[in-house]
């Protein structure tokens, strides 16, 4: 017959502090190793935007209200000409040169984002890339071609003029993915680790 082993105090308060120094090291590690993780990952994205408004022609007040309801109805329109291919060739060319060799026109469909508000006669153009200027350029790019693309397909001939230009000082940036998240999530995982690995082995020195 086995005999059953006798746990006593200085017992109990050994495997406490070892379990505690288990869980503190894999916990440790874990925030660290999540941390070098994020920070090698880490990449940073400059976000510019400028905007373009129809102009409507039509001076008569019944006609151009007329008129304003029929061009807020293609605002939808508008979105998905100003990111479809046509454009992006026409945008690639008011870029400058050292630019044009690093953007495709799908490159630069990717990089940007069209939208309008409700009951608004204004496309606001987002450039995302990971370098400043790049966006700068490529939504003040975009905004040039609406200039000459959206006429085509207005209802009303209705001119199309820059709003607002892109600027590096209205550039906002974003890094991503976030360090500090990346350790929190190291660290519980390391502490769940932990606690599974101390309690399996005092539940094995036990038996």
């Amino acid at each position: 017959m086995a005999k059953s082993k006798k746990i006593t105090i200085g017992n109990f308060n050994q495997i406490i502090i070892r379990n505690i120094v288990i869980i503190l090291v894999l916990t440790l590690i874990g925030a660290l190793s999540a941390g070098l993780y994020a920070r090698h990952k880490r990449i940073t994205f400059f976000t510019a935007e400028s905007s373009v408004i129809l102009n409507i022609k039509v001076t008569q007040t019944d006609y151009k209200n007329a008129a304003m309801m029929a061009e807020k109805g293609m605002m939808h329109s508008y979105e998905e000409i100003l990111n479809n291919q046509e454009t992006m060739k026409k945008a690639e060319k008011y870029l400058p040169a050292n630019l044009r060799k690093n953007y495709s026109d799908g490159q630069l469909a990717s990089a940007v984002s069209i939208n309008s508000a409700p009951d608004s006669l204004v496309l606001k153009i987002t450039a995302r890339t990971t370098q400043e200027n790049d966006s700068v350029k490529i939504a003040n790019a975009v905004a040039e071609a609406a200039q000459t693309q959206l006429p085509k397909y207005s209802p009303n001939n209705s001119n199309v003029r820059i709003l607002t230009r892109a600027t590096r000082d209205n550039v906002s940036a974003k890094t991503t993915p976030s360090i500090k998240k990346y350790v929190v999530l190291g660290a519980a995982l390391g502490l769940l680790v932990g606690m599974i690995f101390s309690f399996s082995i005092t539940t094995w020195k036990s038996i």
